[in-house]
């Protein structure tokens, strides 16, 4: 959804009309067949979504929909029009239904969906075409204003609050691909037969789009872009991180190949990635179906552009500052979520908010760690590295219509563990998670960023830091961190360095736990994972078959993640850089599955829909100058079929 920097003549044409209309619709002067043609225009252009076959208006005010001569519906299940019922019958929606002769096509008669008639024939799985299949749905955002209002360390109103948990609790749906024609490719693959790959991938909000864009699109440009970067690099002296060039083609198609994308960290109309609607576009690029879901909206004073900088005495630096952080009020959303994209069709989602976790918008009430302390370093550095935010930690679960599968339906469920959190909270969020899909009869693919770091808050570099925050990296590294020096950083370096010691079980967070000798505080995650047991007694796949693993590497979880010699492939690692380099590395990232397996470690159990050679793909990350994020992408292999047994003649 582009909006433009300013309004145009045709925009207040068009909102005047609105209000004519609106105003004719309350005092029932307008005829009835314009009444019919108008409405989806007033549904839309009053915030709603229109949904023409069922002639309904989404998520609209009470005093709209009487006005416009509706009915209410102040709680309708999100999957009311589902052919079958699914996991988002909780998702509440506000919904005002129109009589029949509202929302026809007056020349055909015919049903219209966004304007194009849906089509009558059956598709190749036999069903009607969009059947159960909501074409677009996306809940009502904040005006600029809103934000600054939600930013504002003050109760919020009743209608403001209402709003907020709208949209921290209803997924974005679109299957406009699904109505181009995109359909699945399911792979072939020696030793599994026909296969659906699942890749994973937090993308640091969306800062490489155009990078990510090209070697989907580019691949050959992608290279030779990558090679001329790295060889001006070297011939200036500027490190890069080291990666085997010739394997990064290669990653590509791998990752190219996946039918269904997670995605954790994706901004939507945020500055830092320049106000786009990152899930839409990677999306339309790799012509998928995909649902979003808003874990915060980043309402920190300088996201919105509203800090003053008046402490600064330097009046240079000052506007420098205003500069850097100006937003354009019409084009911020500030949201910030976790991400489906898929070639299936999505049946229903759900968006659901962990009870525990992080306030997030209490970083808005932290004072000096020390009395001593310069204001403008507490100013300008401390408070650039806080993030105040309005939402939480969620969990986007995405029923996908996958005709393949037990059941046609494969569930998602797209996570981000808290970072801010002890791993006893961690623990907690994953059981509030597995409590909501403990009666799911189909296969599941729980994937996401766990955090599994065994500590408060992973480490980082400054820079990094400001770059994931605000964007605009040549800047924070170079007049950034001389206003994040002193005090403040100091205390926040050494206490990063203290971290990095003792880092190497974090690559394997589901070893054993030996305090004082092997500590591992992560581990009872991994045990409660290993438990649990779904209402049909099926469980996760637990399994490390050497011989179903990427490089014959066995142990725990070896089939969906991949292993090294000691520990797993790390997936998130950064360079601290103070004094003295240090990079640190951590498994982070994680791809569970259940199947048909009921007891999760027996290696003689099924393999139908198991997960096969995951992967994890560090060289594509880290190929730019600047990675790609600082995470590296991920994939598994799931068979349709009881693949052929290890070693047998294909």
């Amino acid at each position: 959804m582009k909006i433009a920097a300013a309004p145009r003549i045709s925009d207040l044409f068009l909102s005047a009309v609105s209000t004519a209309m609106v105003a004719a619709l309350a005092f029932g002067v307008m005829p009835t067949s314009v009444v019919a043609q108008q409405t989806p225009y007033l549904c839309t252009e009053n915030g709603g979504t229109w949904l023409d076959k069922y002639r309904e208006c989404q998520f609209v005010s009470e005093q709209w929909c009487h006005s416009a001569g509706g009915q209410f519906a102040e709680c309708e299940s999100g999957c009311r029009h589902a052919s079958e019922p699914g996991p988002c019958t909780m998702q509440c929606v506000p919904v005002c239904k129109f009589p029949d002769s509202i929302g026809q096509n007056n020349v055909t008669g015919a049903q219209v969906a966004d304007g194009k008639p849906d089509a009558s024939e059956a598709d190749e799985a036999g069903r009607p075409n969009g059947e159960g299949y909501v074409r677009v749905s996306i809940p009502q955002l904040f005006t600029y204003d809103e934000l600054v209002q939600l930013s504002l360390d003050q109760p919020m109103n009743p209608e403001l609050s209402a709003k907020l948990k709208m949209l921290t609790t209803t997924p974005f749906i679109n299957n406009e691909a699904y109505y181009r024609g995109a359909r699945p490719r399911p792979l072939e693959i020696r030793g599994l037969g026909p296969s659906l790959r699942v890749a994973l991938w937090n993308i640091e909000r969306g800062l490489s789009l155009d990078d990510i864009q090209l070697f989907l699109t580019d691949r050959d440009r992608f290279m030779a872009k990558v090679e001329e970067e790295r060889k001006k690099a070297k011939e200036t002296g500027h490190r890069t991180r080291a990666v085997n060039l010739e394997d990064i083609p290669q990653q590509i198609e791998i990752l190219k190949a996946a039918d269904v994308w997670i995605l954790n960290e994706v901004d939507w109309g945020v500055k830092r990635t320049q106000y786009r609607e990152v899930v839409r576009e990677l999306a339309e690029t790799l012509n998928m179906n995909w649902a979003y879901g808003v874990e915060f909206l980043e309402i920190d004073s300088k996201q919105l552009g509203t800090d003053t900088f008046e402490d600064r005495e330097d009046e240079t630096e000052c506007q420098q500052l205003l500069e850097q952080f100006r937003v354009d009020k019409d084009r911020v959303r500030a949201l910030h979520g976790n991400a489906v994209l898929s070639r299936y069709p999505i049946r229903g989602a759900r968006l659901v908010p962990f009870k525990v976790g992080y306030d997030w918008f209490k970083e808005k009430k932290i004072t000096a760690l020390e009395k001593g302390k310069r204001k403008a370093a507490v100013l300008v550095g401390e408070k650039l590295l806080q993030e105040v935010r309005r939402g939480g930690r969620t969990t986007l679960f995405v029923d996908l219509d996958v005709p393949e599968v037990s059941g046609q339906r494969l569930t998602i469920a797209a996570t981000h563990l808290e970072n801010r959190a002890k791993p006893k909270v961690r623990r907690q969020q994953m059981q509030e998670l597995l409590g909501e899909i403990r009666d799911v009869q189909n296969p599941v693919v729980i994937a996401g960023d766990w955090n599994t770091s065994g500590s408060n808050s992973t480490p980082t570099s400054v820079s990094n830091m400001l770059y994931k925050r605000y964007g605009s990296l040549d800047f924070w590294t170079t007049k950034g961190i001389q206003w994040t020096t002193g005090i403040g950083f100091v205390y926040s370096a050494a206490r990063g360095i203290r971290k990095l010691a003792g880092v190497q079980y974090r690559v394997d967070p589901t070893s054993a736990n030996i305090p004082g000798i092997h500590p591992n505080l992560e581990r009872g995650l991994f045990k409660t994972l290993e438990r649990f047991r779904f209402a049909d007694g099926k469980a996760f796949d637990f399994r490390g078959v050497s011989a179903r693993t990427v490089n014959e590497k066995s142990g725990t979880l070896g089939d969906s993640n991949q292993r090294l010699g000691r520990g797993f492939a790390p997936t998130f690692a950064t360079e601290f850089t103070w004094r003295k380099l240090r990079v640190a590395k951590f498994k982070l990232d994680w791809i569970l599955v259940k199947s048909e397996l009921t007891n999760p470690r027996d290696v003689k159990g099924p393999y139908i829909l198991a997960p096969h050679f995951g992967r994890t793909l560090p060289d594509l990350n880290n190929s730019t100058l600047e990675p790609l994020s600082d995470h590296s992408p991920m994939t598994v292999d799931l068979p349709f079929q009881e693949p052929s047994p290890p070693g047998a003649a294909n």
